[in-house]
Formats: structure tokens, sequence, C-alpha cells
């Protein structure tokens, strides 16, 4: 997204995007009133080293490979106990995610043989890049707790691990290791493996704040006696992010993204300037040496979704103050761009992502006149990714919306193009774009994840977003009416969640949803007059 100083001069006039005016000084008011009660919320979050921090809500996923390791390791009854506690209420709320149902009674060694095809069920419309990658991660989860058996079908050739971001690349060394044991073909593991997971945990914190990533490290460490010690250290580590419900979650912390967004959000809303550069300042502190920005302290690990967040809000904040880091976070996002024009989430050369490329774009956004065959590029790959009926690849996240606002914001460069054929591309992607969201609109006002999921808040936010460039006055007034009504007395959003790791397991960050709700007010006051 870009930065909200002269929003309303920033949308680009199409065929289908006139600038949008409704004028209803009532419903003005009324997303005025909500937007100061939701801006004292989130600024009341933020702490006094100017980050903004929530916890990541437990999953069945981490808890239940977390109880395996505690019972395998015969240690910490207690925390067994909780955990045991805590799966034994999920499995009531989880009946009909049958994934989840499967891993939790195969920890309860409760598993019936309906549970062998549950990895097959679960990745059923899964269309995605990394879908082969995680086949060989679910079924190794399942054949660890006794569900299935290791599938021999997996050679050796499977388990490259070098090329993978940070995290990927240990989890697939690790796979490595439980495939090779559970296939008795310990051949398979080489001493440069062993080493390589070795040297994630020696630290006394959790390994790139990476949950999932750290229990399957310690799972394939196990396997070797010699290293029980580095085990139970990797143990404790994790038992320090145990949540008060007795879960475990997906990752241990995600304050630099909620930082960055909120920040993104916060602006021009009539928050202290003092709190923005407080926030400024922490965002500035944790730019890490390429130029990038990761989601949390200490990971070590850049990306493109972080990095855009950021850049977007330095500069909304104070270009000039944070130049030096504006521009070096430009030049990180400018050397990720793919041939194709697409930007990955993590390294040039992965496959390009819509959501990525559309989020580089927008931080780049106020240099595009600079940058013009980047953003031809760029808008050219998004708009040859666009499904027929409007919608994208949803990438980090569930929700149909989040992929669609992020595309419309981008295709507001469009100025910059100087094809005629790519300037006609893009007018029909937003009216395609448009025609989807007007489909999936529910009666009561909102957006659900996909046409005919019930209405969430979030999904509704991103919605409006798009809304706000695309037009469309009545879908936009009934959209913003069933959002306000979600507020609570706190001048909070709740939702269920829509970002997903690893895709397509959803992760819950609570406060995620305030943020984007936030955003959504904004777009959506900019365009209704008093």
């Amino acid at each position: 997204m870009e930065t909200f100083k002269n929003f309303s001069d920033s949308i680009v006039t199409s065929s289908v995007s006139q600038p949008l005016m409704l004028g209803e000084p009532e419903l003005h008011g009324k997303v005025i009133d909500c937007q100061k009660k939701l801006t004292r919320y989130l600024k009341d979050q933020v702490k006094t080293d100017g980050s903004v921090r929530d916890v990541c809500k437990s999953r069945v996923l981490e808890s239940s490979l977390m109880l395996h390791l505690l019972t395998i390791q015969e240690i910490y009854p207690n925390y067994q106990y909780q955990l045991t506690h805590y799966l034994t209420t999920q499995l009531d709320k989880e009946h009909n995610n049958k994934f989840h149902k499967a891993l939790i009674l195969g920890v309860l060694r409760k598993s019936t043989s309906e549970d062998a095809q549950v990895v097959e069920d679960y990745m059923t419309g899964f269309q995605h890049f990394t879908a082969s990658r995680k086949r060989v991660l679910f079924r190794a989860i399942l054949a660890e707790l006794r569900v299935i058996p290791y599938d021999s079908q997996y050679q050796i050739e499977h388990f490259c691990y070098r090329s993978y971001q940070s995290w990927v690349a240990a989890e697939i060394c690790a796979l490595k290791v439980l495939y090779a044991f559970g296939l008795n073909h310990q051949k398979w593991v080489n001493h440069d493996d062993v080493e390589f997971l070795l040297a994630t945990q020696n630290n006394n914190s959790i390994w790139e704040k990476h949950v999932l990533a750290n229990i399957i490290i310690l799972l394939a460490l196990q396997k070797f006696p010699e290293h029980d010690h580095v085990v139970l250290k990797g143990i404790n580590n994790l038992l320090s992010c145990q949540n008060s419900d007795g879960g475990f979650p997906f990752i241990a912390s995600f304050e630099i993204f909620c930082t960055a967004t909120a920040g993104v959000a916060l602006t021009d809303t009539g928050v202290d300037v003092d709190t923005l550069l407080q926030m400024a300042e922490y965002i500035a502190g944790q730019q890490q040496s390429d130029g990038g920005w990761a989601y949390a302290e200490g990971v070590r690990q850049t990306d493109v979704d972080d990095t855009s967040f950021c850049v977007e809000f330095l500069r909304a904040v104070n270009p000039e103050k944070y130049k030096e880091y504006i521009s070096k976070a430009e030049a990180y996002l400018l050397a990720i761009q793919n041939e194709d024009g697409g930007f990955p989430t993590f390294a040039r050369g992965n496959p390009s992502e819509i959501t990525m490329t559309a989020a580089a774009l927008n931080a780049l956004a106020p240099r595009s006149a600079e940058y013009t065959n980047v953003f031809e590029f760029g808008l050219r790959y998004i708009t040859s990714q666009q499904k027929f009926d409007g919608s994208f690849e949803r990438s980090w996240s569930l929700s149909e919306a989040q992929a669609i606002f992020r595309s419309v914001l981008a295709m507001r460069t469009c100025k910059v193009v100087r094809s005629a054929q790519l300037l006609e591309s893009i007018y029909t992607a937003e009216a395609k774009a448009l025609d989807y969201l007007r489909k999936s609109q529910n009666s009561d006002g909102g957006w659900g994840h996909q046409l005919g999921d019930a209405s969430d808040v979030i999904s509704t936010s991103y919605t409006l977003i798009a809304l706000s460039s695309l037009g469309d006055a009545e879908t936009l007034r009934r959209g913003t009416h069933y959002l306000m009504l979600q507020q609570d007395e706190e001048g909070k959003f709740v939702s269920i969640p829509d970002q997903a790791a690893p895709r397509p397991i959803a992760y819950d960050v609570p406060i995620l949803t305030s943020i984007f709700a936030l955003l959504a007010l904004k777009y959506t006051a900019a365009v209704i007059t008093e």
C-alpha cells in the first residue's frame, strides 16, 4: 500500500476505475467515529520501544508435534498434560478439519485407518508451487505420529535443501533425516546434514522465531543420541513460548510485521508525531545489512513483504530523515525482481508471487517514473496471472481479497505505463476484479475468504481497500456498514485468521485484523465526502 499523504490525488483513472466520491455526510461521520475509536485502540498497543506486539495463537500442528517430541524424550510430564488437555479440547472444535483431527488422534494414539488418506484429502484444491513440498512435509508429520508409514516413493533427490530460505532449508534437511530413518536408509544422511541442523540450535532462543521448523529439526536431531543435550536445550527454548491455553503457536513473535503495518495504518489518523517517530525508529533499527527486513527480531531471513511495509511506513513518517534506510530497501527490492517481471517472497530466482509483486510495486510507487521498466514488467506479470473469475493466487493468505486489493493498488501506478496494450490489460483486470468482488459480497454486506464463505472482518477490510479505487458506491456502502457493525466496545475488531504458513494452514495473530480494518476505514473515508 502506498502512503496516505495526498491519497485522493493518487487514484488512477481508468475506464472502470473512476475516483469514487460518495456524498453521504451521515456515513462519513460514522466511519470517522469508528476510525477514531480504532485508532485509539491501536495507539495503546504501541510499546515503549515503539514496537507493536501480539501473541500468535496456538495451533494443532505445532502442539501435536511438541507433545510427540516430549513423549518420545520422556520429559516434562506437566507440559505433556497441558498439551494433551489443549489438544483434547481442540478435537471437538476441529472435527471438520480432517488433517487436524488426524494429528490429534495420532499423537494421542487413537488414529484409525480412515486417517491414512487425510493428506491427499486435505491438499485437494491446493494449487501452488509449494504443493509437492507440502505433501512431503505433511506425510512425514503423520508418519512421525504413526498415523501412516513413511512413503517409500521419496528418494534422496527429493531432499535438496540448499537453495531455499533459512527455515525451509532446515525443514527439508530435517525431513531428509526423518525419511532416512523411517525408511531405513540412514546412508542418505551425511555429516554436513547433521552439522547444518546443529547450527540452528547454537543459541539460547528459538531459531528464526519459527516454532514449527524448530520442532521438526529437534525431531530429526533426536535420532542421534550423541546430540541429546542439544535437543534438550532446544526443547527448553521452545517451552518459553507455550501459550496460556497449553498449546504452541506457529511463530514465537511477529513484531516487525505488526509494527510496520500498524504504522502504515496509523499514519495520518491524528496520532501524535512522537508516537509515529518512536515506531519508525524501532523499524529503522531492525533493518538488516542487505537492506531488507524480517518479520521478527532476531530472524535473519529477510523478505519482500516485510520490507515493503517497512519502506512505506518510513516514507510516510519522514522520507528525508529515513532517506538512507529507504534507499537501501529500494535497492533490495529491485535486486529481487525476476525475469518474468514478478517478485518472489525471499530471493531472486524463486517463483514469483502476485502479492509480493504488488507489495514491491506499491513500496516503490513514489519512484515509479524512475523505474518505468520495473513497473511495466511487474504490472504485466500481475495482469497475466489473473484468473478467469477475476481473482488471483492467494499466496500467504487464505482470503481472495488480499491478493486483489494489493494488485488493485499496484495497478494504480499505471500512469507510468507506455504500452497501450498493457494499459488495456490493466483496465480489463480492474473490471474483472470488481466483478469478482461484486459477486462474492454476501447478503450481510461482508465478504468471506472465498465466494460462498461466511463474511469475516479481515476479508471485508481487504475488499473495501480495493473498492475504494475500483468504484461501485452501493457495494462499498454495504460493505462499510458491515465492517462498522463488527467493532467491539474496546474499539478493536476480531476475525477468523487469513494468514497461512506452511500454506494452506492458517495461523492467527489477532491484532492484524484491527490493523487492516483501520486501513480499510481510512481508504473508505477518503472517498466518502461530508
